[in-house]
This record gives C-alpha cells, structure tokens and sequence, in this order.
C-alpha cells in the first residue's frame, strides 16, 4: 500500500482564527493499475476538485465573504419605508444577499455557494405610538417595529438553517404632504439592532466527481455565519395612485460578523474505466477555520416599489453595499 498524501497550512489555533486544511489521498498502487490509472495524477485531480468544490482553496476569503452576505440579508425585512403607517402594520418577507458575486442573487449551481450568499426570511410587524393620539402629537412620528423568524429546509446535499431578529425605530423628521393624487412621505430616519444567522450542514453523501473519479465523502460539513449590526437609515417616499417608490441611504454598523467552518470528510475513491467502477483508495478532508467580515462600517443605499390595493401591500426591496454586496427581498405586507 502506497500512501500520497499532502499537509497545507499550520495548525488550528483555539484562541484565534488561524486555520489548518488538511487532505490525504491514499492509493493502492496495484488498483490503479489495474484501472488504468496514474496514482500521481489521481492525487492531483481529486485534490484540485476537492479544494474547488468544497471552497477549501481559499477557505478564509470564502468565510468571510458568507459573513458578510449574512450580515446584509435582512436589511428592510423589519421595518415600512413606504407606507407611513398611521396604526400598525404586519406582514413577512423572503430573500437572499451575495457578496463577491456581482450583481445576482442566486447562490449558484455548484456543490457549495460560488461566493459568499446567505437566505434570510422574517415576520415582521410596526406601531405607530401615537395611533390614539391627535394628528399633531410627536408620537405620530414614531413607528417601533420587530422582525423574527427561524426556519430550515434543504440545499441541495446541505440543510440550511436561518433565524434572525431585530427591532427598529422610525422617527419622521418631516411630515407628509398631499396634493391631489400624489402623497409626499416626509423624510424618515431609521435606527435598530439586528441579529441574524445563516448555516450550512451536510446531511447526505456528497460525492465529488471528476475525470471518471469519485470520491463518496460522508462525515462533518458545516458552515455558520451569524452577525450582529445596527443599521442607521435616512429614507424618503412618494406614492402616485396605489404605486409607492421610496429610496434611502444608510451606515450598517456591524457590531459582529463573522463565519465558522468546519470540515471532516473521509470515504472511499472509486475510478470508473472500461465501464467498470474499481475502488483504488480513500481520501479524507478536513478543515477548520474562521472568516470575518472586513468592514466595520458600510455605506448602503437601498429601495423599493410597492403596490397598494386598499390595506394590503406588495412590495420589492433592493440594497446595494458599497463592498460588492447585493440582497434583495419580496414581501407582503397589511398596513392602516
């Protein structure tokens, strides 16, 4: 029994987020011979696939390009910039953020995201402090409102796993103003506390495939972004007939955001030749390492359209970071 086998990187230090990757490929000679195959390429190929598809050639850069996709995917999933709200409103919203993608919001047709990416859904609902007050009490100006939600479902051999909270409040520096058909929405400021979470684990066998290999790798996968941020927003609306458009600028303040992962796959390396599937070694993965996103401070500018048909809202939101991210969001929402 020949082994090849290869050592990247130091050690995974406990107090801090230096990382260690590690992958062994271990070949019967004898096997690969009899299928075929050169166990110095077959070390090559299996290495080169493993590192591409499960992101452990730059696992570092990928962690915190998930960080930083998480710490951007709930921005305006709590809070109404288009309705202003005279009593309360409530409703929910589902979207994706990406980071270091472009201008997309998929997560990618490859076995792990092609850059950073993170889904985010939320329930959410505002009042209005001053509903039982007169039309001129400052209390009219303040909405607070709150946003949850913690779910799971499948991503492809992964589950995925979100939750996230927050609570905002809006004050209306400037009043509305009306003229016939069109309603002006005044100048609004919008502060609050987030806290959101996004994670990957493998749940099935997650075969790797190439140039006729396989490689069946089963074990620990695990990916988990969580962030802590305070968005400071300023926003303005305009609604013609029941069309709103409103569009707003903000500073997120990321208090924490940063990404875990965690890997420990082994299983057996099949090669297929002459339409026989031979097995001709093993090969286990393992990692472990931390990703941060890079900015502290991080300039966005967003927006929206929404539709009114009486009490109820349909509403499309969109943010742009100033660091290569992008998210966007559909909700619906009830408003009085």
């Amino acid at each position: 029994m020949k082994r090849i086998a290869s050592l990247f990187g130091l050690a995974l230090a406990l107090a801090g987020p230096a990382w260690a990757q590690q992958i062994d490929v271990v070949v019967d000679p004898a096997l690969a011979r009899q299928a075929g195959v050169d166990p110095a390429q077959v070390e090559a190929e299996i290495r080169s696939a493993t590192e591409g598809a499960l992101k452990m050639d730059a696992p570092q850069a990928f962690l915190g390009q998930m960080a930083t996709a998480n710490a951007f995917a709930t921005k305006g999933m709590g809070v109404d910039y288009a309705t202003n709200p005279q009593r309360f409103f409530a409703g929910g919203a589902v979207g994706t953020a990406v980071n270091g993608a472009g201008f997309t919001f998929v997560r990618g047709s490859d076995t792990m995201p092609t850059a950073g990416f993170a889904f985010q859904a939320a329930g959410n609902a505002g009042l209005n402090l001053g509903f039982l007050s007169n039309d001129e009490s400052f209390l009219r100006r303040i909405v607070i409102s709150a946003n949850g939600m913690y779910a799971k479902g499948d991503s492809g051999p992964f589950d995925a796993e979100l939750s996230n909270y927050g609570a905002h409040a809006q004050v209306k520096l400037i009043r509305p103003e009306h003229k016939g058909i069109v309603e002006w929405g005044g100048l609004d400021v919008t502060g609050g506390y987030e806290v959101s979470t996004y994670r990957l684990v493998l749940s099935n066998a997650l075969p790797l495939e190439t140039g006729g290999l396989r490689w069946d790798a089963t074990g620990t996968f695990d990916i988990q972004a969580k962030s802590h941020t305070i968005p400071v927003e300023v926003s303005t609306n305009l609604r013609v007939l029941i069309f709103s458009g409103y569009v707003g600028a903000a500073v997120d303040v990321r208090r924490e955001a940063v990404a875990t992962g965690e890997v420990s796959l082994g299983g057996p390396l099949t090669v297929t030749a002459q339409g026989k599937e031979t097995q001709i070694g093993t090969v286990n993965a393992s990692l472990g390492t931390v990703g941060t996103a890079d900015a502290v401070y991080t300039p966005r500018l967003f927006g929206g359209v929404q539709i009114n048909a009486l009490w109820v809202k349909i509403y499309g939101h969109l943010n742009v970071g100033f660091d290569d991210t992008y998210a966007g969001h559909l909700g619906l929402r009830v408003a009085l």
